[in-house]
This record gives C-alpha cells, structure tokens and sequence, in this order.
C-alpha cells in the first residue's frame, strides 16, 4: 500500500483543475496522486466559457471573440460584448499545460488504472484498483461520475441529457466570420427536444460546427449526423471541406442534489458534485472556482469541505421549471430563448446563465419570457413536493 496527501480519482477537467490550483498553491508540496483509466493524449473536446476577469489558463485559449450570434428562422442578431470575451480552450492543449506544471513535482503522481473501490478505513481512505493497485490518503476528490450513482427514483429531480456531435473543418477558401460565435442557431426542426447547432470559428477557415440536442435519451448515429451535414451542406453552403476532427459528448442536465460530502474524507467534485450548470451544462468556471475554494480551505482549515457551494435558490428554482418545460414541452424552449436574447442587455443574459447576477437582475429575466409556462411548471413542482410529504 502506498500512502499519498490527496488522491485526485478521475483525470479530467475537475480533476487536471484541482491538481493544478494545488501545485501553484502551498499545497504544492503534498504526495498527490492523479488516477485514470486513460491518460489525456488528444484533443477530444472543447471548453467555452464568458468571463471579465482574468483566469489561470488564458495563455492557452485557443480563440476568443467579443460578439455572440443568435440565429432564427425569422433573423439573426449580433450581440458585441461590452466588457466581457467568449473564450474557448482545447482539450488537449490544457491536458499538455497542465501536465508540464505536474512534471514540476516529483511528489506529484500519475497511474493510469481503473477504480475499482474507495472505502474509508480507520487510518483514511483507501482506493483499490484493477491492476491491484492499493492506496491511501487523508482526502479522495472523486470526479469519476455515472448516472448510476444517482436516486432518481427516490427524488423527483429532472434529469436530461445534452449531447452532441461536432466537426472541426478546414476549409480551401475564407468561409467563416471569425469575429462572432454562433451560440444558437434554431434553424432546425425541434421534434420534441430541444435542438440547436453551435458555430465556433476558430479561425478564417476553421471552425467546430456542432449539433447539439436537450433530451431524456441519445439518438442513433444517423440522427446527429445527417442534419450536421445538412446544416454544413445547406445553411453554411459548403462544398469545399475536410473534417479534421470529430467530437462527441454528453452532459447531465439535472437539479438533482449532489452529494458533496460522500464521506468524511471522499469529497466529489465536478459533474459527480453538479458542476454542470443545471440548464447549459457549461461548467469549466464553475470548476475552477470549486478547485480555488478546496484549496484555500485546505490550506487555512485542512479540510477541503468548505462552506457549502453556494447557488442562488431563485436561479436554481429557475432551472427547475425550465427542465420540466424541456421534459414535458421542449417546443416551448425555442420560444422562450428569444425572448431571453431579445428582452435583455447580452451581459445581463451571460451573467443570469453563469449564476453571477443580483437577485433585481434575476427578477428582469424572469418578467422578459412568458409566464404561462412556468405558471404551468410551478403547479406541477408543489404537486410533486405534496405527494412526497
């Protein structure tokens, strides 16, 4: 048995995040130990996120733009960001960044092996793998989620899924308006979910163009892409093309209560500790906030269980009601986020989105959309929180 500080379980964004605040901290002389299953070696997905301030990873965005784009089937509004950038990093150039800080550290570990258990003992917390790897440490920060791993059938929490599927394309000639983000584009029918394509240029001649759906369940590969394709061929009229990269995801969308506190030395983090904000599923701030407030607990209390993650109940009571208008009537959301581009300065929006708004704010969102739907959602909520009382 090996005896570590920290174990880091699961080598992603969460967990990359947390090793990495705790090597530019005091912490940075701790035994860490980061296990995966697999190791970081490509560029397999994209993190984007809208900030003010200044973050630990900005010499590695890959692209940023001051203007967001709304399309549609009616028009398509440009909205320039006054005092804020969308910014997008690349996977595989954070797992790089992150790793050449690790490799600083000799006390600092990675193994790629496959989790088997974590159980709390007298003297710790031990973690067991496959390979029969055995380890132990005072604390294990736990990203590795599964959906199993949630009561759904004892909660009457919503539950979907966002997922989608990417090409990054080169084209031969100047195809792309590389000043804007296309956040939305709703030129595409919603057949009982919500759906939606993403436009990231990258560059003149570069861009990740997405496909992306909020629903209780996946589709079949046809059903992603042939409306990309469709999109690429028809919307954007692209001929000249080669996809460089492909990318596939998919978040939780929920407002079930994760369990921070699994026990008294296994604290979960990222999406598994509901990082994923509930209605987006962007989450890659959320995360760094997270991992800067661990370690500045572990640091004055030696303990990472600092005071509880802090979300606004009015915004999360929102994201509630918006989740059961996806599950029940996911035609309505199309409607409703016009509304909320069109009746709102894009700041306002940005911040409502990201939870970092006052409360006067949130009620201006909420008075910009219609009411009926949410009138219809609130009454389903108190009959649901009746029947469990």
């Amino acid at each position: 048995m090996q005896k570590y500080d920290y174990i880091i379980a699961g080598g992603g964004c969460a967990g990359l995040t947390l090793a990495y605040k705790m090597a530019c901290s005091s912490l940075c002389q701790k035994r860490i130990l980061i296990i995966d299953k697999a190791i970081k070696q490509r560029n397999d997905r994209t993190w984007s996120f809208w900030t003010n301030k200044a973050t630990d990873f900005d010499t590695i965005v890959y692209k940023s733009w001051q203007n967001i784009e709304f399309i549609t089937d009616s028009r398509a509004q440009v909205f320039p960001l006054p005092t804020m950038q969308y910014k997008t990093i690349r996977g595989i150039d954070f797992y790089d960044f992150v790793d050449k800080k690790l490799s600083e550290f000799a006390n600092i570990e990675r193994k790629q092996e496959t989790i088997t258990q974590i159980q709390e003992v007298a003297q710790g917390i031990d973690l067991h793998t496959e390979e029969g790897g055995h380890y132990r440490a005072d604390f294990i920060f736990d990203s590795c989620f599964s959906p199993d791993d949630l009561n759904l059938s004892n909660s009457h929490s919503h539950y979907l899924l966002q997922h989608f599927k990417g090409y990054v394309l080169r084209t031969a000639e100047d195809s792309f308006d590389d000043s804007k983000v296309r956040m939305f584009d709703f030129r595409v029918p919603q057949r009982n979910a919500v759906r939606f394509f993403y436009i990231l240029p990258f560059s003149k001649r570069e861009a990740l163009v997405e496909y992306t759906i909020f629903s209780q369940s996946l589709e079949q590969e046809a059903d992603y892409e042939i409306p990309l394709r469709t999109y690429i061929d028809g919307q954007l009229a692209l001929s000249n093309y080669e996809i460089i990269e492909t990318e596939f995801g998919v978040i939780p969308m929920t407002d079930y209560a994760f369990e921070r506190k699994i026990s008294a030395r296994h604290m979960s983090i990222g999406t598994k500790a509901g990082m994923a904000k509930a209605t987006t599923g962007y989450a890659f701030l959320r995360i760094q906030r997270d991992a800067d407030a661990i370690v500045a607990s572990l640091i004055k209390k030696n303990t990472p269980f600092y005071d509880k993650f802090k979300k606004n109940s009015l915004i999360r009571y929102n994201d509630t009601l918006l989740l059961d208008i996806m599950e029940r009537d996911a035609e309505r959301i199309r409607p409703i986020f016009i509304d909320l581009f069109n009746n709102n300065p894009i700041e306002r929006l940005l911040g409502f989105l990201d939870e970092q708004i006052s409360t006067i704010e949130i009620f201006k969102i909420m008075l910009s959309v219609p009411s009926a739907p949410f009138i219809k959602s609130i009454g389903r909520d108190l009959h649901n929180k009746t029947l469990t009382k």
